[in-house]
């Protein structure tokens, strides 16, 4: 079945798009391009000219400088964000942490966008202490604070993370909520309560003693039923060091690397009557623990799900389903364990998308401040390539610490772009390394020129959007349903942003709304090709990702020029495959598998 739920209008077109040509893509490793410096950068310097190392400065400014292998570039001007957070009444605050801060103060919260009354609209869920916070979307222009009614105020403690998913198949989504030392599940009861299950579903409200941090519904088994997966930190409690001396007389919290890892789990959903731990044997006891961020995908197109782990400051994990309820982790042959420098990453935030539109996922992960964000390019057989220093990411990123981490199309040019919050750990920060490394951080916009080069357009943003935040969690939705992706960011000392889309295009954009078969109903796990002539879109049905977050569970792609998609191929969690043809743009399409 399917149902063409809204249709939207064209907007202004985009004017002043400079072309570029860059020599060769990231995978040509015999490229005459010449790679950039990749030593900081200031916050406000164009990411266009390399650093200049004469000035002795730890964070030196930029010169003007041309290559001659390349063209300049000049980003579209009119993307344009507006945060009206405040005017639709999305208002929380997230307050000050003490000082110094421990790694616990330091750690954040995440969000979430999901439809829990099926009305059409995308609520939004902030995790927030003693309790999450809901608002519900009044129709594209507004939202209300629905939390008193909703039940989440049942239970109070130290949240952090959010995932979204249906675990018993009644075409709600349900909540899970993890946080220090506590977890929670609450079912969705008629898109108007939510109930809180968490022991009657065979989990531990303390969970376990762990440290809780992202987590993620899943069909691992292929069984339909959506299982679960949690991530936790580190051993830290009453009797741990809390903080460090890293300069004489400063001290702040202490990294990751003082306290000893926790593993994750996988849950296993026995039809929606509970969840059954699966042994650490089966995958996750190869793990190094320290986990951070969770973001799935099918490597191979197996029809099985895999799962990329982000640890903080050791070498990243990547499990391959074998299909039989066990896991390989397969990260260091697969080239994601480490950046192309042979350092470990400290991956807060991680998202699959095909930035380069060669119809394979490509995964994207933030990284320690002077150490580089990562673009892990697929080339194909479960291998990858770090591509940064390539696109400019590695150069223009090192004045950075990232966290929540998004594929999202700004402009609907069918070239997926690269949406950062960024934000220390230190609170001090400058104490210790100088006045170059800031605790609040703006967040980063990069526009994707083709799959060539990342520019980071926040500069050209309004105030409101350069402003340095606590940046932590993240999402992508759209909010208003007007086929402009909209982004939701967790200022974790400050106010809730969210930044509406207000770019003027023509460009057209379709929006994928999945209904599985029952019991996973809204297809978590599937995934669609879609293609115009030789031009490909592929996408999976996976809103766990970012840092500690759930993203709009619709699949969102720009078209450019394109009225219509030639073919879209729907791949099913069921291993069923549906195919449609000649399928217009600029709709919010649901499709019902048949």
């Amino acid at each position: 079945m399917i149902s063409t739920f809204l249709s939207a209008s064209h907007f202004r077109p985009l004017r002043g798009l400079a072309m570029l040509l860059f020599v060769s893509g990231c995978r040509d490793a015999g490229s005459t391009t010449t790679t950039q410096d990749s030593s900081h950068t200031s916050p406000s310097s164009a990411v266009e000219s390399p650093p200049d190392d004469s000035t002795g400065l730890a964070f030196p400014a930029l010169k003007s400088h041309r290559d001659p292998h390349r063209v300049e570039i000049t980003a579209p001007t009119e993307i344009q964000f507006v945060d009206v957070a405040e005017e639709w009444g999305l208002q929380h605050h997230w307050p000050e942490q003490p000082r110094p801060m421990t790694a616990l103060d330091a750690f954040g919260a995440g969000c979430a966008a999901f439809d829990y009354d099926n009305d059409g609209w995308q609520d939004v869920l902030l995790v927030a202490t003693p309790h999450p916070i809901l608002f519900h979307n009044d129709g594209g222009t507004h939202f209300t604070n629905v939390t008193e009614q909703s039940g989440l105020k049942s239970l109070a403690g130290r949240w952090t993370g959010c995932s979204i998913g249906d675990f018993d198949g009644d075409g709600l989504l349900d909540l899970v909520v993890t946080g220090y030392h506590q977890l929670a599940l609450w079912k969705n009861q008629r898109g108007q309560q939510f109930q809180d299950v968490t022991q009657a579903m065979g989990l531990d409200p303390t969970n376990q003693g762990y440290w809780g941090a992202s987590s993620g519904f899943m069909d691992l088994d292929g069984d339909g039923w959506l299982d679960l997966v949690i991530l936790n930190y580190v051993i830290f409690g009453p009797e741990t060091q809390k903080y460090c001396e890293y300069t004489p007389g400063v001290k702040s919290g202490c990294g990751p690397k003082t306290y000893l890892p926790e593993r994750g789990q996988i849950w296993k959903n026995m039809a929606g009557k509970s969840l059954q731990l699966i042994p650490s044997e089966q995958g996750m006891q190869q793990t190094h623990g320290v986990g951070l961020v969770l973001a799935f995908t099918d490597l191979d197109d197996d029809g099985r799900i895999d799962f990329y782990i982000g640890n903080d400051g050791v070498v990243a994990d990547l499990l391959y389903n074998q299909g039989t309820g066990h896991f390989e982790n397969i990260a260091a042959v697969a080239g994601v364990a480490t950046s192309d420098n042979g350092g470990a990453v400290s991956a807060m935030g991680a998202d699959w998308g095909d930035f380069d539109r060669d119809g394979r996922l490509d995964l994207a992960v933030t990284n320690w401040f002077g150490d580089s964000f990562v673009i892990f390019q697929s080339v194909g057989n479960r291998l990858f390539v770090d591509c940064a220093k390539r696109t400019d990411l590695a150069r223009s990123s090192k004045n950075r610490l990232g966290f929540g981490a998004k594929w999202v199309d700004f402009e609907n040019d069918g070239w997926l772009d690269l949406f950062f919050v960024n934000g220390h750990v230190y609170d001090n920060s400058a104490e210790i390394h100088g006045p170059g490394v800031p605790f609040r951080q703006p967040m980063s916009l990069y526009w994707n020129d083709r799959g060539q080069k990342l520019i980071d357009i926040v500069p050209k943003q309004r105030a409101e959007i350069q402003r340095p935040m606590v940046g932590r969690g993240s999402a992508t939705v759209d909010f208003d349903n007007d086929g402009r992706v909209d982004l939701l960011a967790v200022d974790f000392e400050g106010p809730a942003m969210l930044l509406q889309n207000r770019t003027e295009t023509t460009s057209h954009w379709l929006k994928l709304d999945l209904r599985g078969k029952a019991p996973n109903r809204f297809a978590y796990g599937a995934r669609m090709v879609g293609r115009r002539g030789d031009q490909v879109w592929i996408s999976d049905v996976s809103p766990a990702s970012s840092y500690l977050s759930s993203s709009d569970p619709r699949v969102h792609w720009g078209l450019g020029e394109n009225t219509r998609l030639d073919t879209l191929t729907i791949h099913w969690p069921s291993g069923a495959e549906q195919t449609l043809q000649n399928v217009a743009a600029d709709q919010i399409l649901q499709i019902s598998q048949d």
